[in-house]
């Protein structure tokens, strides 16, 4: 009877562990979905940026946006009390690079609020450019950070693809 007992007790231990890979695989397909759309904004605000500035910046912006709510999304899981609603103030919260982005898109936060004011207003070219490519970036270091999480078999088995 005893072998039965410790027999449960692994077994029980096993099934533990795949239910939170398999929750924290979900999640990552949760995330995965969440960034490749806002890689659709982006490509689509890239596409526009020469015809259309004004849509291309609120594209782009939408994708930085969305990418950003991967990050805050993945962090309020680990938390007892969720991060504020506003991506941006979240992302100061949550510190080190997080923040740092959050930082260095106050003049383009800044860009779109003067768009919604002024509706024949252009986006400044530089700004656009700007958010163009470190949104791009911004969504390649996310995929990344998303990937350095799982757990090191579940990377091996992708890699091996």
């Amino acid at each position: 009877m005893a072998s039965m007992t410790s027999r449960r007790r692994g077994a029980t231990a096993i099934s533990s562990d795949a239910r939170s890979l398999r929750l924290r695989l979900a999640q990552l397909d949760q995330d995965q979905a969440d960034l490749e759309r806002a890689r659709h904004l982006w490509a689509q605000g890239s596409e526009l940026s020469r015809v259309a500035p004004r849509e291309a910046f609120e594209l782009i912006h939408r994708a930085a946006l969305r990418g950003a709510g991967v990050l805050v999304a993945r962090a309020n899981r680990a938390r007892r009390r969720a991060l504020p609603l506003n991506v941006w103030t979240a992302m100061e919260r949550m510190g080190g690079e997080d923040a740092q982005r959050a930082e260095d898109l106050a003049p383009l936060v800044a860009e779109r609020m003067r768009l919604d004011r002024d509706c024949s207003a252009l986006p400044d070219p530089a700004l656009l450019e700007r958010h163009l490519g470190e949104t791009a970036a911004h969504l390649d270091r996310i995929s990344q950070r998303l990937l350095e999480d799982l757990p090191a078999h579940v990377t091996d088995l992708a890699a091996s693809d």
